[in-house]
């Protein structure tokens, strides 16, 4: 059914109604969901201005070659863009802890901490990916090839900060796609509404592991490193009873 801009305008006093009920969380929620939507039309328009008006799945070549060029962010998953929204203020604090507490405890060794400005660079199945974590810890140094390239291949970390709306696909989708990639040890999940980490270990069969005190201790194994969830979640005025730090398996979906 095709909804036109009268039918919109007759239910914005229905949808007023609707919202003005929900819980504070919920209104955050669903004010995060319409920021992260939006409307994909400007990138498929830039996509056929490109490539003659004719869409076709892209080679990661072509995405690379459209991403150099804009301003915008994106992934790329089998022949497609998907822009990513600019992140909140919360998602910010937190990735900005992560990268001060794991710089200073970094300091000293060959590994190099990578941000989502470079992406990360994988194939599975004969799908061309292209995701861009928050934070990823490679094998390092460099050498003069992975130097001048925006993506990486092989690292040993990677983690995501989620929020409501991208938690089913760090959970789900990118639990699977990430351990294909060889060299990866561990992968982090920190949410950003509530003090929770999830870790997933290649040493564990990849079976996830949850904390949620504050005062609980995340550590990297392979990289011999190791964090609260108090320091993660520093500045972002959570409040929890952190007591006695609790560690649970997470059923597996």
């Amino acid at each position: 059914m095709r909804i036109t801009q009268a039918d919109i305008a007759a239910n914005i006093p229905a949808l007023q109604q609707a919202i003005r009920a929900l819980t504070r969380y919920q209104r955050e929620e669903l004010a995060e969901w319409i920021l992260n939507s939006g409307d994909f039309g400007d990138a498929i328009s830039e996509v056929e201005a490109l490539y003659g008006g004719a869409r076709h799945p892209l080679t990661v070549e072509e995405f690379l070659a459209i991403e150099s060029g804009g301003s915008a962010r994106h992934e790329f998953i089998g022949g497609e863009m998907f822009e990513m929204r600019a992140p909140m203020p919360r998602h910010q604090v937190i990735v900005g802890n992560l990268l001060n507490l794991l710089r200073h405890q970094l300091r000293g060794s060959p590994s190099t901490l990578v941000t989502s400005e470079l992406g990360l660079r994988l194939s599975v199945e004969q799908t061309d990916l292209f995701y861009r974590p928050d934070v990823m810890i490679a094998r390092g140094p460099f050498d003069s090839g992975t130097l001048d390239v925006p993506y990486v291949t092989d690292p040993r970390v990677i983690v995501e900060v989620f929020s409501p709306i991208t938690e089913d696909i760090d959970r789900r989708e990118k639990v699977l796609n990430y351990r294909r990639v060889a060299t990866l040890e561990e992968y982090l999940l920190i949410a950003q509404r509530s003090p929770q980490v999830i870790a997933f270990r290649r040493s564990e069969d990849w079976s996830p592991v949850e904390l949620t005190a504050l005062d609980a201790v995340v550590e990297s194994r392979s990289l011999d490193m190791c964090m609260t969830l108090r320091d993660i979640y520093a500045g972002t005025h959570l409040q929890l009873d952190c007591s006695t730090p609790r560690l649970t398996s997470v059923p597996q979906d």
